[in-house]
């Protein structure tokens, strides 16, 4: 029986950031000692990775990847990874005068640092970044590591391109590079629909990527669909959509998930810049739903459209605005999500999550429901909903949460209740959601497996979380970090929703088209803006008239 395979596509930079905190996560997860190879497996880990072969015979085990990104967006990482290095043995035969030509190394963080060394890669001194605080002496280190626990690191100021804090291996067939566009460019910007559109009318660009999608997919027992991660807000929402629309022709029995991904620091201080979001974010968000099995919009920018919104709060999270902090919480979110299809009208969705799950270090489960109260455990990831409405149905998952935290075996003050009769978590989280979410339809899966927060996802977690993702009345040490924590997510079809697609047709409709010419220019007709104008107006109108009769 084949492994129901995933193939993922990363479109965007802030999608790359988010994938790349993504296959980390699951990579902290894989079990390297081959005495509990037997164990069970709540994860078939081979649903979204792939094992290969080198040129050399060794064995490899790859995401089932394909990540677009513009020229300037890798550093350190080379276009075709180093598990195949093709270039390696590759002779010159030239006679002539050579002239040598070497360039400037890129400097890499501590943490690259650490890894290549881990990994018996030598690195040349040019090639070694000695950040402020670096040179630790050896027993140093050590005897921190044996207190405090796994070593922290503060990447913040150096990542800039999520190569920066990548640790996982890719296949060659894993990379495109745009060459026609350059990270940052104030020349050439990518910055509108029909930019990522035009890229597909090249016809050798075109026949490059299908070649990449191919490669994947070919070597599938049972396929079972894609994962499309996409930038909505600039050129890649064309390019995605595309790559979408393909699919939908390509693969049209196949599963299409969709989430379309807004950093929360995009420049908001131009009229130009708050135009360009909301045109493209219109075009992309109708598209995306229409060749779309589902489409979720992910951001913790909580409002889009007249301006960039606070971030969403997490009562147990200290983290900036910056792509490295936000794409983490999105990724934790989307590892968690998924987990029910990775074991052994409305197309429009919604995102919670509770990051971690508060509960005390030696508290219980039932208490830790009970002591929500009116609240619901989780903050939603979907800009310009607020869970004011109960869902029309919901996904929920619960992980890192075991029988044996079940419940107190003293008598709770609020016992007896309606968690008496509860046995195993399961039989908690179904009747948390048949009492909380009465006209709801609910599905739950819970999992044994905690996420792994371990290096390089950044320390964001406040202080009186502990190692283990609990909370506790001692604070955490600021040199110890959080290894692996609880965490919930609910994937909601919500009357909701309603917020997102109005306001987003309320701004949109407010552009006059023939004042931005760069669209016109680029192939977007004006009639063609009218019926996107009007597909979004009824793609609300399926929450609204949810909505009235509820």
């Amino acid at each position: 029986m084949g492994s129901r395979e995933i193939i993922t596509l990363q479109i965007g930079h802030y999608s790359n950031f988010v994938g790349t905190h993504w296959w980390n996560i699951q990579e902290s997860s894989f079990n390297y000692d081959p005495t509990k190879a037997s164990e069970d497996k709540e994860v078939n880990h081979d649903i979204l990775w792939r094992e290969g072969q080198t040129l050399k015979g060794e064995i490899t085990f790859t995401p089932r990847l394909i990540a677009f990104d513009l020229k300037g967006s890798l550093k350190t990482l080379k276009q075709e990874g180093i598990l195949y290095d093709l270039n390696s043995q590759e002779e010159v035969k030239w006679g002539g005068d050579v002239n040598l030509h070497q360039s400037v190394p890129v400097p890499k963080n501590q943490f690259l640092q650490d890894l290549a060394a881990k990994e018996n890669t030598v690195l040349v001194p040019e090639d070694v970044d000695q950040g402020e605080g670096d040179d630790i002496p050896d027993d140093i280190s050590a005897k921190e590591e044996e207190v405090f626990g796994r070593k922290l690191y503060d990447l913040d100021d150096s990542v800039s391109v999520w190569s920066d804090f990548m640790k996982v291996h890719i296949h060659p067939k894993s990379l495109h590079i745009i060459n026609e566009y350059t990270k940052d460019s104030e020349i050439d910007k990518f910055d509108i629909y029909g930019c990522g559109k035009s890229v597909l009318s090249n016809y050798e660009t075109r026949s490059e990527m299908e070649d990449r999608i191919h490669f994947f997919t070919e070597e599938c027992d049972s396929l079972q669909g894609f994962h499309i991660l996409v930038d909505t807000y600039d050129g890649f929402g064309g390019l995605g959509t595309g790559l979408l629309e393909y699919l939908r022709d390509e693969f049209d029995s196949k599963s299409l998930m969709t989430f379309g991904l807004t950093p929360a620091d995009l420049p908001d201080s131009a009229p130009h810049e708050r135009a360009n979001r909301i045109l493209n974010s219109a075009i992309t968000y109708n598209n995306c739903s229409t060749y779309s099995s589902l489409f979720t919009p992910l951001s913790l920018a909580s409002t889009l459209w007249k301006k960039m919104g606070p971030l969403v709060k997490f009562p147990y999270l200290d983290y900036k605005s910056i792509p490295y902090h936000t794409s983490c919480i999105l990724a934790a979110a989307l590892d968690t999500m998924s987990l029910p299809y990775r074991n052994t009208g409305k197309k429009v969705a919604s995102l919670n999550a509770a990051l971690p799950f508060p509960m005390i270090g030696n508290g219980h489960l039932v208490q830790s429901i009970l002591s929500l109260e009116d609240n619901l455990p989780w903050s939603s990831l979907t800009p310009h909903v607020t869970n004011q409405s109960n869902p029309f149905m919901q996904s929920v998952v619960s992980r890192g949460i075991t029988d044996l935290r079940l419940k107190s075996p003293i008598p709770y003050s609020k016992t007896p209740n309606e968690y008496s009769s509860c046995y195993t978590v399961d039989d908690v989280l179904q009747k948390y959601l048949e009492t909380k979410f009465q006209s709801t339809f609910s599905a739950g899966c819970v999992r044994r497996l905690h996420l792994d927060v371990l290096p390089p996802f950044p320390n964001i977690f406040s202080r009186n979380i502990d190692s283990n993702g609990f909370l506790s009345p001692v604070l955490r040490h600021h040199k110890q970090g959080v290894d692996r924590i609880p965490v919930m997510t609910s994937l909601q079809s919500s009357p909701d929703i309603h917020q997102l697609t109005q306001t987003l047709h309320t701004e949109a409709s407010k552009l006059n088209i023939k004042k931005h010419s760069a669209y016109i220019e680029a192939g977007l007709e004006e009639d063609n803006y009218l019926e996107i104008l009007q597909e979004l107006s009824h793609l609300d109108s399926c929450y609204v008239n949810k909505m009235e009769s509820l």
